[in-house]
């Protein structure tokens, strides 16, 4: 109970913050980006987490799955980046169920180049032959188990590193989740803090170097001399959640579940995510979702919106929606699932299309087994 009472506390203090969103002051973005069929529901998912994703979501849910449950997913990013997640969930009677995690955010390699000097006609900005890429990845490893027959909680733990060329940083974080059976029809509860964990900074490689200092004494001349540039600590993107979900419809051939999530970030504006799933026959998934930023003119600069400036002081006091039909879809996701059982292994497929405004939209597929 002291975990829900915490994240209670934490709830109930998001007014006092809420008018004030610190934009881009977070760094490790990278695990902020979903997974699973909580992508294609709009990012509603902290209540349902029913599967071995729910080391992302909510580790809370991990309590509640009774067979072994590993899931891949690939996601082709924003920028010509890769995204993939790995999980494996192994219930352990009479102790809880624990849970293994994997991410990767990995690019193509990028040339070295050089700043182009004005004051020669030579152009010094064609390149240099050499190359190097990029790379940010987070391990995790959670614990689920039920206090009572409806309340469940959850702890991830997880190292984080980042690496650009040969400076890396790196941290450790923590997921924490509750998740509420309330016993009436099928409504649950749920919360959960994620990244919650120390400050990060960059270091090693291009950041170590050496400096000649740039004058005599007498005749002895100055040996180089070691120096280190100091980059600024960032904190992690700490998200809270907090949710609710419901099957509206539950019978033999359909059920169509309704997620609704407030969403509560570090470093940008807050915002609801709402999401359906519909099942035929648990076998065929369609599935579809929304996210709507609290701050309207965040939403208009996501959709290209062109900006609203005052005449008489020049400031920018908002920004205008570009199309209707952009303002429609911006942050619109949707997908479809199959589920099929071979012997004693279930198999899902998954697909996720997301509309990410201006920056154009993701494609995202996934498997999973239990067994």
């Amino acid at each position: 109970m002291r975990l829900t009472r915490l994240l209670i506390i934490f709830a109930i203090s998001l007014p006092l913050t809420a008018d004030f969103a610190k934009l881009g002051t977070a760094g490790a973005q990278f695990l902020k980006i979903t997974v699973g069929r909580g992508s294609a529901m709009g990012e509603a998912f902290v209540a349902v987490s029913d599967d071995a994703s729910a080391t992302y979501w909510n580790p809370a849910g991990l309590a509640r799955l009774a067979k072994k449950d590993l899931f891949l997913h690939h996601n082709e990013w924003l920028g010509d980046l890769r995204h993939d997640y790995a999980a494996f969930a192994l219930p352990m009677p009479g102790f809880g169920t624990m849970g293994f995690s994997f991410i990767a955010l990995t690019m193509g390699n990028m040339e070295y180049t050089t700043v182009d000097n004005p004051q020669t006609s030579a152009r010094e900005d064609t390149g240099t032959g050499i190359y190097f890429s990029a790379m940010d990845f987070a391990f995790g490893i959670s614990y689920a188990r039920m206090f009572t027959d409806k309340l469940s909680g959850g702890l991830t733990v997880k190292t984080i590193h980042q690496r650009i060329w040969d400076m890396s940083a790196s941290g450790i974080a923590f997921d924490i989740g509750t998740f509420y059976d309330t016993g009436f029809r099928s409504l649950r509860i749920a919360a959960s803090l994620s990244n919650f964990g120390s400050d990060m900074a960059f270091h090693g490689g291009k950041l170590y170097d050496t400096k000649v200092p740039e004058y005599e004494n007498g005749e002895i001349t100055r040996e180089p001399v070691a120096i280190e540039w100091r980059t600024r600590e960032f904190p992690l993107p700490i998200t809270f959640r907090l949710g609710i979900a419901d099957n509206l419809i539950s019978n033999e051939t359909s059920v169509l579940t309704a997620a609704l999530d407030l969403i509560h970030p570090n470093d940008t504006y807050e915002s609801i995510a709402l999401g359906l799933e519909y099942g035929y026959l648990k076998m065929l998934f369609v599935r579809i979702g929304y996210r709507l930023y609290t701050n309207l003119d965040y939403m208009a600069q996501l959709t290209g919106g062109e900006e609203i400036v005052d005449e008489e002081t020049g400031e920018i006091t908002g920004y205008k929606w570009s199309r209707e039909w952009d303002r429609a879809i911006n942050n619109l996701s949707a997908g479809i699932g199959l589920y099929w059982v071979s012997g004693n292994l279930g198999f899902r497929l998954s697909y996720c299309y997301m509309n990410k405004g201006i920056l154009t939209h993701t494609h995202r597929i996934g498997l999973g087994i239990t067994f």
